[in-house]
Formats: C-alpha cells, structure tokens, sequence
C-alpha cells in the first residue's frame, strides 16, 4: 500500500507538472499581463517596470515559467499581482474568497452524500414501485438539467415570481452573499453591525437556493450509483444464507447489503470533488457569489493572467489529490482490495 501511494503520488506530481506548464504557456500566449497596469493612469509607469523586472517577465519562456513554479509552491510573492484588483495578489484574493466556496462545496457534498445513500437504497429495495419510478425520474432530471439553467428557474420561482404576483416580497433571496441590512426588534443593522448570529442566519438564508441547485446536480449520479450496488449486493450468495438463517430482513439489510454496497459509492467522494467546484464556477456565477467560482470566471475575463494560473493549479491538485484519495478510501473500505 505505500508504494502504491508513493507510486501515485509520484505520478500525480507529474501530471500537476504538466498541467502548469500547457496552462502557463497557453496564458502566455495571450501577452504582457502588466500591460494593462501601463494604461491604468492612476498606476506609475516607472512601478510597472519594477513589478516586471520582480516578477521575471522581462526574462525568457522557460526562466519566468520556473521562477513563476518556485513562487507557486513556495508561496512566495503572493503568486503574482492582481492586474484586476490593483494592490492585491493572486493569493491574497483567493485567501479572501475561497471560505466561502468551501462552505458550499462542503455542504453540497455531505447532503448530496447522504441523500443519495439514503433515497438510492431505498429505491433499490422497492424496484419498480411508483417512488422508485419517482426517485429514478428526479435523479435523471437532476443529471440532464445544465446548472445554470437549474439555478435561473429555481431564482425566478423562489424569488422574482412571488415578489412580481404574489407576497411584494421573495420567499428566498435571487443572490449574494448576505443582506445589505437586517431587521432586528424592528431596528435597522448594516450587516456586518448586526449580531453574529443573525450574520449565519442570513448567509445560510441566501446559501439555500445555491446549495439546493448543486446538491440536485450531483445528486442523481451518486443516487443511480447507490441504487445499482444496492441491487447487485442484495443479489448476492451470502444475502440469501443471511436470510435463510431467519435473521431479521433489517439487519440482513443495514448489516450486510449496506455495508458492501456503500464501498464504491464512498470512493466517489473524492472523484466528484473536481465537478463540485466547476459546478461552483457556474453557480457562484449565476448568484452573484462572491467566492472562488466567480474569481475564476472575474480573472479569464479581465485577462489577470496570475490569478487564473493560480486557481488553474489549485484545481488541478485538488482533482489529482482527489482521485489519489478515492483509491485509498476503497482499499481502505474493502480489505478484499489490495495495491501491490
């Protein structure tokens, strides 16, 4: 098992190795990312010059994409300047907006988790009843329906519906992070002046209808997944010798079945990792959310060839960190599995 992961390991770093050099020259391509502070007129042309000069961009390909690997890993310079937000740099801003991407991104996944183990075995022990035709129906609407598309129905239902024809005012907020202001005992707090706890309350508020969207994509996949490994293990020898002994069908079920089924649907856990935070991309997007998604999409746009690098490697090593994690959770899961 330790060569294995040694093995993995190894093989991960190269391919995190790879990924930073296509990207690097790939981003390269598109030009001096200083020259947008030469035409800023609020920017020194002279301190221009020096931030080239710092961060090696007067220098060759190969020389500035080394130096540029040195600063990423050894978290020096900040990884670069923002050339979109003028004073701050690439990880300075991703330290302020991935907090919140995380909440989200581990919400979706434990509810999404527990959801799919939950409604999938129960679907799988009433096959072809009316709610699993129900259940199967919801799982494959939740795959097909593309997340930003998901997340314009849900906000125009939750929130511009109710305010235009029915109450004056939405049953879930259409975006952002938190109110403007909260009402308290009838008084009026900026936000950030209101009590902490009506700060939670109102983030976890205006989280609901983006969580919901992400949870009702990944959802489907991992409950058809649940579902399938619950029917081929009830199938199996030793649940039929559970049975024939005359134990109670509960714990031939949550005993045996469940523990065998879930295996493989554990190891999707750090699998679906990566799709959570594209799925993010989407929808911090769509609901105006200021966290990692939205930096990604803010940085490609506006061209801020530092930040999109950086975030570019911080995906990248949480897709191999994530699938590197899956094979070790199913060695660890099945002691029938083992790496050689």
């Amino acid at each position: 098992m330790r060569n294995y992961i040694l093995r993995r390991a190894i093989q991960s770093a190269i391919i995190v190795l790879a990924v930073s050099y296509i990207s690097f020259l790939m981003l390269s391509k598109l030009g001096n990312p200083f020259t947008e502070l030469l035409m800023n007129p609020y920017v020194k042309p002279e301190d221009v010059q020096k931030l080239i000069h710092l961060y090696h961009w007067d220098l060759p390909f190969l020389p500035r994409y080394f130096y540029w690997l040195k600063n990423f890993f050894l978290f020096q310079n900040g990884w670069g300047p923002s050339t979109m937000q003028i004073g701050q740099t690439a990880l300075g801003l991703i330290r302020q907006k991935i907090s919140i991407t995380i909440t989200i991104m581990l919400s979706v996944m434990g509810l999404s988790f527990l959801i799919a183990i939950f409604v999938g075995t129960y679907s799988a022990l009433h096959q072809y009843t009316t709610s699993d035709f129900f259940f199967t129906f919801l799982a494959f609407f939740g795959i097909s329906m593309p997340v930003f598309w998901t997340g314009i129905v849900l906000m125009y239902v939750f929130s511009v519906f109710p305010t235009v024809h029915l109450f004056g005012h939405p049953i879930l907020p259409a975006g952002s992070m938190h109110s403007t202001f909260l009402t308290i005992g009838g008084q009026l707090y900026n936000f950030y002046q209101a009590p902490f706890v009506y700060q939670i309350l109102d983030r976890i508020w205006h989280l609901i209808l983006p969580i919901f969207v992400l949870i009702l994509w990944n959802v489907g996949g991992w409950l058809r997944y649940t579902r399938s490994s619950m029917l081929e293990v009830i199938k199996q020898d030793y649940i039929r010798t559970a049975r024939a002994k005359g134990l109670p069908e509960r714990v031939v079920i949550y005993k045996h079945a469940f523990r065998n089924a879930i295996i493989p649907v554990t190891t999707l856990l750090g699998l679906s990792l990566p799709n959570v935070v594209g799925g993010a991309l989407i929808t911090e997007t769509v609901f105006s959310i200021d966290g990692i998604g939205r930096l990604t999409y803010s940085a490609v746009m506006q061209r801020d060839l530092f930040t999109a690098m950086a975030l570019i490697m911080v995906f990248s090593i949480l897709t191999v960190v994530g699938n590197l994690l899956a094979d070790i959770f199913y060695a660890v899961l099945d002691p029938r599995i083992r790496y050689s």
